[in-house]
């Protein structure tokens, strides 16, 4: 089995916005995937089974929730349905910033920052680290953003509950978006 075909598969299915295979590249250990906000989780679901039977694996995959079960014992299937990230908001006033990180569901997270730098990022991390349910505070380690291929690309590595994370995002609007995009995605990978 081709992994990298596999992911590719998987994230042409429409309802799915991630997909991430663990373990050795030619057996997984796992198979994880996230829906898109407002996909229909059975459908998906189907749509996922059929595409791990085409590749030889079998499935059960659950509706809203997680689900886990034996992939030609292989890899567990988790699809997982989540809030996403819906904004980022800066606000620089006569008291100084305040960073405030809003989710799809309306849930909102805010936090005072620097005016600029690691102190304005952390604030960003932190904001979107409680929007994402993470179980401590995370520290960054590092964030960079740099054009990759002509797309800016935002990389942000974390510390969180003592695990290093790494997560990934498009710059499509700002830069605090996109971090915490980023870190978002460093979360949900878990």
């Amino acid at each position: 089995m081709a992994v990298g075909m596999l992911r590719d598969d998987l994230l042409s299915v429409p309802g799915v916005e991630s997909a991430e295979l663990d373990g050795d590249t030619m057996a997984p250990s796992g198979v994880r995937v996230h829906l898109a906000l407002g996909a229909d989780a059975g459908e998906v679901g189907d749509e996922v089974q059929r595409v791990l039977s085409l590749h030889g694996l079998r499935s059960e995959v659950g509706g809203d929730a997680t689900a886990d079960a034996p992939v030609e014992s292989v890899a567990p299937v988790h699809a997982v349905v989540t809030s996403m990230l819906s904004s980022v908001r800066v606000t620089e006033g006569r008291d100084g910033v305040v960073v405030e990180a809003i989710a799809d569901d309306t849930t909102v997270s805010i936090r005072a920052a620097g005016a600029a730098g690691p102190a304005f990022d952390q604030a960003v991390v932190s904001a979107v680290a409680e929007l994402a349910g993470a179980t401590s505070n995370p520290l960054i380690r590092s964030v960079d953003v740099r054009d990759i291929g002509g797309t800016s690309v935002a990389t942000i590595v974390i510390d969180e509950a003592g695990d290093r994370l790494v997560g990934s995002a498009i710059v499509e609007g700002g830069r605090a978006y996109a971090v915490g995009r980023a870190v978002w995605a460093a979360l949900s990978a878990r």
